[in-house]
């Protein structure tokens, strides 16, 4: 029974929270199409509460994969710079000023923030083919430098930006949820279902490296191979839920410890419970 329940919680909010908000919502009329509450409550409320479940999900798998491959509980998502670099692209497209951009700002924000995420997963390849045997714990460092630059730029570009631009900015990193209609989770769907098929074929591989690379290599476990798979896919799915909602922190670092504490370090559980427990 309490290996279901985050699958019952998580099944439970995602029926019941799109009938709460501002206004409340008659069930007769969400079958009505003539009705406006249809209108709000199949575009606007179901759509937005799919884009949470799916970028907790999301979020928490990549923390989990993250701190098995880093062998580190302070890993998250967002350790590698992948925050960083979304909130540098919207900075820069932000500064630009033009008016095509502050007309259709929700689009351009997520194509910047989606190539900013690639140019941070970028630099981090870029580091690990120069540096093909460095420990694990090398690119986790390079991807905190990075973060760190990315961050200074930030702040050079709030400083000499205009101030209702910065506001705007500011809200964007405090991350959201506001789309509208179903395309934006058409568009980030083949970066998060592939990822988490991917990290969930590799849950033995996790369980081994979690706890020693040396016990992983007598194992057969090809290390270089699997770590550039899990790094690839929760950095791309990562950058595809960034560039919609933002950089939501905590969700990815605080739910595979819960996850962990309560069911144990087996990722094969694992797995299911992070997906549930962060959604």
């Amino acid at each position: 029974m309490k290996s279901k329940l985050p699958l019952f919680l998580s099944l439970l909010a995602l029926i019941l929270c799109p009938l709460y908000g501002f206004s409340e919502i008659e069930l007769a009329n969400i079958f009505d199409p003539e009705h406006q509450q249809h209108l709000i409550f199949w575009q606007f409320r179901v759509p937005r509460i799919l884009l949470c479940w799916v970028c907790g999900a999301g979020l928490a798998i990549g923390g989990m994969a993250f701190q098995a491959l880093f062998r580190n509980e302070l890993a998250s998502p967002f350790t590698l710079g992948v925050s960083g670099g979304a909130a540098l692209g919207v900075a820069v497209i932000t500064m630009l000023e033009i008016q095509i951009i502050n007309e259709n700002s929700s689009v351009f924000y997520s194509l910047a923030a989606f190539l900013g995420c690639l140019i941070a997963i970028a630099f981090i390849l870029i580091f690990h083919r120069l540096r093909p045997r460095a420990p694990i714990g090398d690119l986790l460092l390079a991807g905190v430098a990075i973060s760190f630059v990315f961050n200074s730029l930030i702040l050079f570009i709030q400083y000499m930006a205009n101030p209702d631009d910065i506001t705007s900015l500011v809200y964007w990193m405090m991350g959201g949820m506001q789309i509208v209609g179903y395309k934006p989770l058409l568009y980030i769907a083949p970066l998060v279902l592939p990822a988490m098929f991917i990290i969930y074929s590799l849950r033995s591989e996790l369980d081994l490296l979690f706890s020693c690379e040396q016990l992983a290599a007598t194992r057969g476990v090809q290390i270089r191979k699997c770590q550039r798979l899990i790094f690839l896919a929760v950095s791309l799915m990562c950058a595809g839920l960034v560039s919609l909602c933002g950089p939501i922190g905590f969700v990815g670092l605080v739910v595979p410890h819960i996850g962990r504490r309560i069911y144990g370090p087996n990722h094969k559980t694992l797995f299911w419970q992070s997906l549930f427990l962060g959604a």
